[in-house]
């Protein structure tokens, strides 16, 4: 059975669920908050002495603001981390709540396949939210006539998607792992919650995948953006030779 056939048999899963719905729902969530936030503060956020503020924080020009604002401020870095966490719980809780790993492990089919296909279910839903959220900021730019260059939201967009890998690999071995998916889901919210603490250590900033997230946002030289892209890209590989390794030897009962 090839690759392809799995994964699309993977997708048809969730053709009609709340997964793909609440994909969407998210980033619109999202942009509705800032949306409203900018709608009450935009002068304030905006004005000269709040852009000089942020300025000694490494976060510059107005659209720099506005990255701020959202990342942190209407909370998107644990939003994004949090969509994740339910995606990669549902696309595993199916398997286990249905008892149906023995009949997708008896097919004709690698290991390794049929973990990689939910890796990508994750992954693709993780795309989605970034992208959508990177559209929407450059809509409320327009909307709100903010001055500056769309480039730092492409470069964003970019630092999102490296950090998130390491979030998707991780979740992904953990509810796989996790014959509960409520105990799985408890690592990643408690992950997600406790981000602004394990990036307050440079170490566990880097090494804990939930806090490279809140690192995405570029922010004076953008090299702290840049080690957590780096360290995202790291241990989503890791952990996704990780889960492959324990899946292959499982003993499915």
């Amino acid at each position: 059975m090839s690759f392809m056939s799995i994964l699309k048999s993977e997708l048809m899963k969730y053709k009609r669920s709340v997964l793909w719905k609440g994909v969407f729902l998210i980033p619109i969530l999202s942009f509705v908050l800032l949306f409203m936030d900018l709608h009450f503060r935009c002068s304030f956020l905006m004005s000269d002495n709040h852009i000089k503020y942020l300025t000694q924080i490494g976060i510059y020009g107005k659209t720099g603001a506005l990255l701020y604002e959202s990342h942190l401020a209407t909370l998107w870095c644990i939003l994004l981390n949090l969509s994740i966490v339910v995606v990669a719980v549902i696309v595993n809780y199916t398997e286990y709540s249905e008892n149906t790993w023995k009949q997708i492990i008896a097919r004709p089919v690698e290991r390794k396949k049929v973990y990689l296909s939910k890796w990508i279910v994750v992954l693709i839903a993780a795309v989605i939210l970034v992208i959508l959220n990177g559209i929407f900021l450059m809509i409320i730019k327009s909307l709100f006539h903010i001055d500056g260059s769309c480039a730092v939201i492409f470069k964003y967009i970019g630092m999102e998607l490296c950090t998130t890998l390491g979030v998707v690999s991780f979740q992904q071995f953990i509810s796989c792992y996790m014959k509960n998916s409520l105990a799985s889901a408890a690592v990643g919210f408690a992950g997600s919650i406790g981000a602004y603490m394990f990036a307050q250590s440079k170490l566990l900033s880097y090494i804990v995948p939930y806090a490279n997230v809140l690192l995405a946002l570029p922010s004076g030289d953008s090299k702290d953006a840049y080690t957590a892209a780096f360290f995202g890209i790291v241990s989503g590989i890791i952990w996704l030779v990780i889960g492959i390794l324990e899946f292959n030897k499982r003993d499915i009962k």
